[in-house]
């Protein structure tokens, strides 16, 4: 029986409001539904085909199989099933997780679901997915036994700008009751995933054991909760703004490079500035710990040092007065030679080098009518540089080439003579 209170069409306004309060409709002509098949996506998909037929926006819909659970095959045919129905596009996705030691299942199937859902963006999608109020306290808590700062504590924002589109919450504000009563005053059809009910997973756990607790004494739980994630949602804007302040001094020409004084700043000055530089070159925030670590090993070590600190995702690395955050180096044989064919590109993948013959040609200042030889520094070897009787080492050394870099500079050799060092 649906609530008392229940008024579909006050709902779908405030749904639709979500959408056209926050983005131009010049700005977008398509509509993605992150669909699963069950409750919440359903209400989702149905008020999403309202409003793309109201604004004449394109619609479809998109479902991943994780093919974890016997029963996908099922949900994927009524998802196929229920979009033919109601007359919207589908995109199925499979997925074939593979886990690693150590890893969740429930992070790992969620980054897996998102990127899918990702490659199907373009810059003028609306992105939705159909979390509520509840899923916005269960997010809360669940990074706060986690130890999460303001960032993890704000959860789920109701709107994320992508670089190739937009990532909307429209049911972020409305509680799950609302959705189940959508889906049930418009007799729709849907599937439940029987492993919500497992308490070996962290969310279902808090969801099912720890909340019903809460509720009998704070029966309003999840929008207080979402509030003080909304609260801390700005609290970020303002770490952010600060950071943009207070990195401006340091900032060196390239985003990845950052002035080794900025150490100065007071403690939480700085954590919120390496925060946000972090993010500004798209790696994930680092912890605390992480922080303390990069401040220690890398900014307070000695200055006759080429510390660094490295994780999975990336290395933070010093030379002189410059930090310089990257992508982990990979693996690099600096005793292969290789032979850089005449008017072909010279391509290295461990090294991300691809360069034409023209760069070559810029370069060196001359027409080169044959093959040439790359090759590069092996540690301990001095090479002498034509006739200066300056070696390689020093050579690289005056010119401030990092000590990472240096078995990893391209050498140009042409009738077996070094020409060209290639920083």
């Amino acid at each position: 029986m649906e609530a008392p209170d229940f008024d579909l069409e006050n709902l779908f306004s405030i749904f639709e409001n979500s959408i056209t309060d926050k983005i131009e409709s010049k700005n977008y002509d398509e509509f993605l539904i992150a669909y699963s098949g069950g409750i919440d996506s359903t209400a989702l998909l149905y008020f999403s085909k309202k409003i793309a037929r109201k604004l004449d926006k394109k619609i479809k819909a998109i479902h991943v199989n994780h093919n974890l659970n016997k029963e996908s095959i099922e949900w994927e045919k009524h998802c196929s099933n229920f979009c033919k129905d109601i007359e919207v596009p589908l995109i199925i996705k499979n997925l074939n997780i593979v886990m690693h030691k150590g890893d969740s299942i429930e992070e790992i199937a969620r980054k897996d679901r998102y990127k899918s859902i990702c490659d199907e963006i373009n810059i003028k999608t609306v992105m939705m997915t159909a979390h509520h109020m509840e899923d916005q306290a269960e997010t809360f808590l669940y990074q706060l036994l986690r130890g999460a700062g303001a960032k993890g504590l704000s959860s789920m924002p109701e709107i994320k700008k992508y670089n190739n589109g937009y990532h909307i919450r429209p049911f972020i504000k409305f509680s799950k009751k609302n959705l189940e009563n959508i889906v049930q005053h418009s007799n729709l059809d849907y599937v439940f995933d029987t492993s919500n009910n497992d308490i070996n997973f962290s969310r279902n756990f808090i969801r099912k054991s720890i909340f019903p607790i809460i509720e009998k004494k704070w029966p309003s739980y999840a929008s207080t909760i979402s509030r003080s994630a909304n609260n801390l949602s700005e609290l970020v804007k303002l770490n952010d703004d600060l950071a943009k302040i207070d990195i401006k001094e340091y900032l060196l020409e390239d985003i990845n490079k950052i002035n080794l004084n900025v150490k100065n700043l007071d403690s939480y000055r700085f954590n919120n500035v390496i925060r946000f530089w972090i993010k500004k070159n798209n790696f994930r925030m680092p912890s605390l710990s992480q922080i303390e670590s990069i401040y220690r090993d890398v900014f307070l070590a000695g200055k006759d040092k080429s510390p660094f600190f490295k994780c999975s995702e990336y290395e933070i690395r010093r030379f002189n007065d410059c930090v310089e955050i990257m992508s982990p180096l990979t693996k690099h044989d600096s005793s292969k030679v290789y032979l850089w064919e005449f008017k072909k590109n010279l391509v290295i993948t461990c090294l991300s080098i691809n360069l034409s013959w023209d760069n070559l040609e810029d370069k060196l200042g001359f027409k080169v009518n044959r093959n040439v030889e790359v090759k590069f520094r092996k540690t301990g070897e001095n090479i002498q540089i034509g006739d200066s009787g300056k070696s390689l080492k020093d050579f690289m050394r005056e010119n401030k080439v990092p000590p990472w870099m240096r078995d990893r500079t391209p050498l140009i050799y042409i009738d077996n003579e070094l020409k060209f060092i290639w920083k």
